[in-house]
């Protein structure tokens, strides 16, 4: 049985993972902002803001006090937001990286002291990481792209040590997160200025470019195999768009030509 600690574990696929592995009798450390409650299983609440630095040492030595050693860290812990680089609050803008972005290196830059010697971190990218990024969606896109990089070169340094940097890159996804990107885009609608027509048109297009979003229980059962295998792949990508991965391999300028087209319809 392993012992894992998991972000992000009170909603989304945090919280469907931490089930998975509850359900197969492991013990699971379940770290979030909200207090993370499961009907059973061996687990231990957590409640702590990721960006947190003196909260996450707080819990990381109170671990250690109990002779706590982990096999998996687990990273679902994340924010989104639709919006132009232009336009978006400045604040709104830093949160997002201090979450999706900072907040999984501290969380990993904490708890790394109770990594065992042959664990492993999993940390979650998505499909939009490795391409170019869309309008509008180009925050979190950024950001996400720079936790793929990071997720390389944590890699790169772990593998010194013996330790495994397992990178998910998951599609849509039946989520909290998912619901509220379509509210994200209205809002966009609502609050633009530069971009009113593009904005809806672009509006009408997101669910094309999203694709049906997969159950978070389907996503989890995927990520407890691989967290567990023996001799895992560096990047594992689950439930991609074809859309948006043709889009992607385009050269840049007819990316740009083709999206402006579909907006300006």
């Amino acid at each position: 049985m392993q012992t894992v600690l998991i972000t992000g574990a009170a909603a989304g696929i945090g919280k469907a993972v931490a089930e998975e592995f509850l359900r197969n009798g492991h013990t699971v450390y379940a770290l979030d902002v909200c207090t993370p409650v499961f009907p059973s299983g061996q687990y231990i609440p957590i409640q702590a803001d990721i960006t947190d630095e003196a909260a996450l040492k707080a819990a990381a030595e109170q671990l250690s006090a109990n002779g706590v050693a982990l096999d998996c860290i687990c990273n679902f812990a994340g924010v989104h937001t639709m919006g132009s680089f232009i336009e978006t609050d400045y604040e709104k803008i830093k949160r997002i990286f201090e979450i999706d972005l900072l907040g999984t290196v501290l969380v990993n830059k904490t708890f790394h002291s109770l990594l065992k010697k042959d664990g492993r971190i999993l940390i979650t990218s998505s499909e939009v990481a490795p391409l170019d990024p869309l309008p509008f969606n180009g925050i979190y896109s950024v950001a996400k792209t720079a936790v793929d990089s990071y997720a390389q070169a944590l890699r790169q340094e772990l593998n010194l040590l013996g330790q495994k940097v397992i990178t998910l890159r998951p599609g849509a996804v039946k989520t909290a997160l998912s619901d509220g990107s379509a509210t994200s885009t209205q809002a966009l609608c609502d609050s633009t200025v530069l971009y009113k027509e593009e904005a809806k048109h672009f509006c009408r297009l997101v669910a094309k470019f999203t694709g049906k979003p997969i159950p978070a229980e389907k996503l989890a059962a995927f990520v407890y195999k691989i967290a567990l295998k023996k001799h895992p792949k560096y990047v594992y990508a689950k439930h991609r768009h074809f859309g948006l991965t043709l889009l992607g391999i385009l050269p840049k300028r007819l990316q740009c030509f083709i999206v402006k087209k579909l907006v300006h319809k």
